[in-house]
């Protein structure tokens, strides 16, 4: 949306379309900004990318970015909020991101509202329920839609056009003033912690001996993700497994 010209590619299709990210340069109010199309959640149903995968993907991608990292826009379509939002969300806000970079909410699918940010209104209590607050938002329209059958351009020329501008200044206004490059989550090394475990077996001597065993406990890593993101201790486990790794 953001160029005059096709640099994404988009598909409208059952499945996902972007597997892996891509950067692109584009002009926002005549300042130079590099765009980061990244690996979409929820694709797991088409066998596609997991949600694991994604999140991984994505947090090697702003480890690896030597100039750092000014904004993330988290792109929902409506009407749906899926539970996996707010998992994604707390995910990069509050552990791989430390509260230190702004993240900002584009909803696409509103063609057909008269009021588009009337969409957010009407919506913004079952984000702030999810623990979902973002910096700032923007209800778009990302689609010029059909061509018109009498005369030139398309339906929804006028609301894209719109949404362009919407999202310059989302962008221009809520991105950081520096960059901020994320450090290394040393913590994502301890995942699990082996340690001994002891039983006590009493014979008839009234003597007791002790047999060492061993128990799992969850390391910091599990820990952070359950605590912060509320979630079970096999997907914490799973995903601080795919950041380690």
């Amino acid at each position: 949306m953001l160029s005059d010209v096709p640099v994404a590619i988009i598909s409208d299709g059952a499945d996902g379309c972007t597997f892996a990210s891509s950067s692109f340069e584009v002009s926002v109010s005549s300042q130079p900004v590099t765009l980061w199309d990244t690996v979409g959640f929820g694709q797991s149903d088409a066998g596609i990318v997991s949600d694991s995968d994604a999140i991984s993907q994505l947090y090697k991608l702003i480890r690896s970015l030597s100039d750092g990292v000014s904004l993330l826009m988290f792109v929902l379509r409506a009407p749906r909020i899926m539970s996996s939002d707010s998992y994604n969300w707390k995910i990069f806000q509050g552990v791989i991101c430390q509260w230190r970079v702004p993240i900002v909410i584009v909803i696409t699918g509103l063609e057909e509202l008269e009021d588009r940010n009337r969409w957010w209104w009407d919506n913004e209590q079952r984000f702030r329920k999810d623990s979902i607050f973002p910096a700032g938002f923007a209800c778009v329209t990302a689609t010029r839609g059909k061509k018109q059958k009498r005369g030139e351009g398309h339906v929804f020329d006028e609301e894209y056009e719109e949404s362009r501008e919407a999202i310059r200044e989302l962008i221009i206004s809520k991105s950081l003033p520096l960059p901020w490059q994320v450090p290394p989550a040393d913590w994502f090394k301890t995942i699990i912690i082996t340690t001994p475990k002891y039983e006590r077996f009493w014979f008839w001597l009234r003597s007791g001996i002790w047999r060492p065993d061993k128990q799992e406990v969850a390391g910091e890593a599990v820990e952070r993700l359950i605590t912060l993101c509320g979630m079970s201790y096999s997907d914490a486990k799973e995903l601080a497994d795919h950041l380690r790794g």
